[in-house]
């Protein structure tokens, strides 16, 4: 089968966006990166990104090449969609509804939690044992790997399709630490708990907006 270089962007393009979207809400590795930001350096901050780039790179590997491996009878499919379609929703709704002072309170108990548990010189490990530790992170990839694929922009039968995309997500989730760890060490304080909350408020209104896609398609099959 051919493959234009039109589908190939489309792919590296979906990846980018979902690799992007997926780095945003805050937990125990966004609150590291800012915190190694603050009290080391960029670098530093950065690295913790990079180490959970690669273990999230490792969740969609595997969501990938699962979705991939399921029949695909228009019974399956529909489940699958169905699925992401509650899964999506429900986290856009989650962030939608993420008060301000109970944030807060997370995200000191995160912090704390973080550097007791896995405190470690190591950046790069530092990160890795964080976000490998989520296994809620290989569902969300599964559930996006059925969104993508439903919709049509990224065909998981295809190896060189799901490559591509893996390219895009190992971009989109780097520019987003790469982002967060410039801000914060070159301010030299760290971001509000205000910013952070409606951060994650626009994350789940993109979610809520995936859903509403996924259920566009639904009901035009």
């Amino acid at each position: 089968m051919d493959i234009t270089a039109r589908e190939l962007l489309r792919a590296v393009m979906a990846g980018f966006a979902s690799g992007f979207i997926i780095s945003i809400p805050v937990g125990p590795v966004n609150l590291t990166v800012i915190n190694q930001a603050l009290r080391r350096s960029f670098l530093h901050a950065f690295l913790v990104g990079l180490g959970a780039i690669s273990a999230e790179t490792i969740y969609a590997m595997l969501a990938f090449a699962g979705h991939a491996t399921l029949p695909r009878g228009s019974q399956w499919m529909l489940v699958l969609r169905v699925v992401a379609l509650v899964a999506v929703t429900a986290m856009g709704v989650h962030n939608l509804l993420l008060k301000q002072d109970k944030f807060e309170a997370l995200s000191s108990a995160k912090a704390e939690l973080t550097d007791q548990r896995w405190h470690h010189p190591r950046s790069f490990l530092l990160g890795f044992l964080l976000a490998l530790s989520n296994v809620m992170l290989l569902v969300v990839w599964a559930t996006f790997a059925a969104l993508l694929d439903a919709h049509g922009w990224v065909d998981m039968d295809i190896a060189l399709m799901r490559w591509t995309c893996l390219t895009g997500v190992v971009t989109g989730a780097a520019t987003w630490f790469c982002l967060v760890a410039w801000i914060v060490s070159h301010a030299h304080r760290r971001i509000a708990p205000r910013t952070l909350t409606w951060l994650a408020r626009g994350c789940g209104a993109v979610f809520i907006g995936f859903a509403v896609l996924l259920a566009y398609k639904l009901s035009g099959s």
